[in-house]
């Protein structure tokens, strides 16, 4: 029984520059970063109930 794989044959071709690989681990981070601190900022408003039209007062409802 014959095999029917066939390897491709190697072609060399130059490594990716280094300065890419490191400019897209920079853009990255920094976007991972700027996710961070949104949904951080998002969590504090919410727990600190500032999201409320008036935020030095409690967004509880007020009884009477």
């Amino acid at each position: 029984m014959a095999e029917r794989y066939v390897r491709p044959p190697l072609v060399a071709r130059e490594p990716t520059p280094t300065w890419i690989v490191l400019w897209r681990f920079r853009v990255t981070a920094l976007a991972l970063l700027a996710i961070l601190v949104l949904l951080g900022y998002a969590a504090f408003e919410h727990l600190s109930g500032a999201t409320a039209q008036d935020p030095g007062l409690s967004s509880a409802p007020a009884f009477r």
